[in-house]
């Protein structure tokens, strides 16, 4: 009998852990849908006059080596 409890408990055990995988997997899907998403709608949103009036931003960036 005490087998079949262990049969039992593992099958609960491996049901919870592909459960638990599932989840992770189905967050990180949607966290990859969402940054894809939100870097196709800012590319969208800057269009040709918004690049040319941006000409000088880096002008006055100083890089430390």
């Amino acid at each position: 009998m005490d087998y079949a409890m262990d049969i039992a408990a593992a099958s609960v055990n491996l049901h919870a852990f592909q459960t638990s995988q599932q989840l992770n997997t189905a967050v990180l899907k949607m966290a990859m849908e969402t940054q894809t998403s939100a870097m196709t709608d800012l590319l969208e949103s800057i269009d040709a006059a918004d690049i040319a009036a941006m000409t000088g931003v880096g002008m006055n960036l100083d890089i430390m080596a």
